[in-house]
């Protein structure tokens, strides 16, 4: 019999080892992945109705725009305000100043000026201008007599007439 020789089986490549999560991670544990959540099973009853998004955004816009004209009627009715706010104040200050100097009430709408000096200033010059003037006249008997300041002269002139 012929010696047989032993044939060797062609080797095989060692089937390497996997590395651990620890060894791929560089020593540390990954993070657990959150379990699959399970389909529902079908239970007869219709699926929920897809949420219509471009619909919902466009009903967002549109009362978004609706908003923004009510702000802009808004500041412009507060602006509308502010400034008869301002006007009345004014008014108010005309006719404080007017009954200070006494001036009649005819009279206080006219006042130039918007701050309260302003005001107060034109309040004394429309007083004086229409300040009732004296109805005395200038001395005796006649208005128009040209006024003697001369107590010398008054006395013979008084004398002259009388004696």
């Amino acid at each position: 019999m012929s010696e047989q020789t032993p044939v060797e089986a062609p080797e095989q490549p060692q089937a390497t080892q996997a590395p651990t999560p620890a060894e791929a991670f560089g020593g540390k544990e990954p993070a657990p992945a959150d379990p699959p959540t399970p389909e529902p099973a079908p239970t007869g009853e219709p699926a929920e109705p897809a949420v219509d998004y471009r619909a919902l955004y466009e009903k967002a816009q549109a009362e978004a725009r609706t908003l923004a004209d009510a702000v802009k009627t808004a500041d412009a009715e507060a602006a509308g305000l502010k400034d008869r706010l301002a006007h009345l104040e004014v008014s108010v200050i005309r006719q404080q100043e007017a009954a200070r100097v006494n001036l009649p009430a005819d009279l206080a709408a006219r006042l130039q000026g918007e701050t309260p000096e302003e005001i107060a200033a034109d309040a004394r010059t429309l007083a004086a201008l229409v300040a009732p003037k004296p109805v005395t006249g200038k001395g005796g008997l006649d208005p128009d007599a040209p006024a003697e300041h001369d107590p010398e002269a008054i006395t013979r002139r008084i004398r002259a007439v009388s004696f």
